[in-house]
């Protein structure tokens, strides 16, 4: 077990020297706001390791004594019995450390910050925001004069960071390019929302077009040839490049072409790579990307990873009717940096789709009943 004390101009800046020294899996103890000339933050944290119990060993003796100091007395016994003794004595304490470290991990451990700050910090977690960004947020709300006047009240806290959270972008109303690619993770609603906005585009006056890749799934061939019967467009459903290139070709009097894609877990290499081959080919394609709001709040973080290798122009988040939170959408708007196109509400077609404002999106995340 490693116990370490880091001391920082800020929260932020601690969480991340801490991961940065003892990886993400370290435990917080303790977090303390230091007041006087220069003020800093101090955060005591935790790594645990492993102890070979059978062998007696200690795999990681490196509990810091500039943390925790032990001062014994030394009994008159040998130098092999002392020395074991002392061995238990120490393998002991970093058990009954490391069930303390448990414990806080299963209750959930509360920064020690003052009470405005944490009652802001504990809001934003509850909202599934990630604990560093909402930091960041803390830090924003900090600036605000009255900070100390903050109550526990939600509401109170809500309106307080609605400033320092307005970092998400929507998108602007402008002229979106002809060819219009929907992708995501299996699940996020892709072939519906196609759908939407095809009979949006419709009621615009506008002829459009549908393109279906998703030879992968299935059903998924059957289900979009319904709605191009129901919207009435045409569809071209292709395996290849070659053949995406002539549908687009076929098309080239419409003013909208929609292509839908197979949905796949973004882990897999191969369908990364046969999205971006899509790219190669030269055309002007806008892309956007979709993501489930109900879905796990860690998968959607790790999608980032995998996705940010392809040209994203807008993000859309579906199924935020089933959605408990929606502090993932914050989230991941830090993550990828790109402007949300549209909300889906709903599975019905046309409708349940919103073009939301970035104050709309706020005050979704934020919602506490009457906001």
């Amino acid at each position: 077990m490693k116990i370490k004390t880091i001391r920082a101009k800020n929260f932020r800046e601690a969480l991340f020297l801490v991961k940065k020294e003892l990886g993400p899996d370290a435990v917080i103890l303790s977090s303390e706001d230091k007041k006087g000339m220069k003020p800093y933050v101090e955060v005591t944290a935790a790594i645990d390791y492993d102890i070979d119990d059978h062998s007696g060993k200690v795999q990681d003796t490196a509990v810091r004594t500039d943390i925790i100091q032990r001062e014994t007395e030394v009994p008159r016994h040998s130098a092999s019995e002392t020395c074991s003794s002392d061995l238990m004595s120490l393998q002991a304490d970093i058990k009954n450390l490391r069930e303390y470290i448990e414990a806080m991990k299963n209750s959930g451990f509360e920064l020690k910050m003052p009470e405005a700050r944490r009652n802001i910090f504990h809001f934003l977690r509850e909202k599934s925001i990630n604990d560093e960004f909402a930091m960041k947020l803390v830090e924003r709300a900090d600036a605000i004069e009255d900070i100390e006047t903050v109550m526990s009240d939600d509401l109170n806290i809500s309106r307080t960071v609605r400033n320092p959270f307005g970092q998400i972008r929507d998108a602007a109303a402008k002229d979106h390019r002809r060819i219009i690619m929907l992708i995501g993770p299996t699940g996020s609603g892709k072939t519906t929302t196609l759908a939407k906005l095809a009979s949006m585009a419709i009621k615009e006056g506008k002829k459009v077009a549908m393109i279906s890749i998703d030879t992968y799934k299935i059903g998924a061939a059957e289900q979009i040839r319904i709605y191009s019967r129901m919207i009435g467009i045409p569809l071209d459903i292709v395996a290849n490049r070659e053949s995406f290139r002539k549908s687009v070709g076929r098309f080239s009097d419409r003013d909208i072409i929609l292509v839908d894609t197979t949905g796949q877990n973004p882990r897999d290499a191969e369908y990364i790579s046969n999205l971006n081959n899509i790219y190669k080919m030269g055309m002007s394609i806008e892309t956007q990307l979709l993501l489930s709001a109900s879905s796990d709040c860690n998968f959607l973080m790790d999608t980032h990873k995998y996705y940010k290798s392809l040209p994203i122009d807008f993000m859309a988040f579906t199924k935020t009717d089933e959605a408990v939170k929606l502090g993932a959408i914050y989230n991941l708007c830090r993550l990828y940096q790109k402007p949300v196109a549209y909300i889906t509400t709903g599975q019905r077609v046309p409708g349940n789709i919103e073009f939301v404002d970035s104050k709309k999106l706020t005050n979704l995340i934020l919602r506490t009943g009457s906001v």
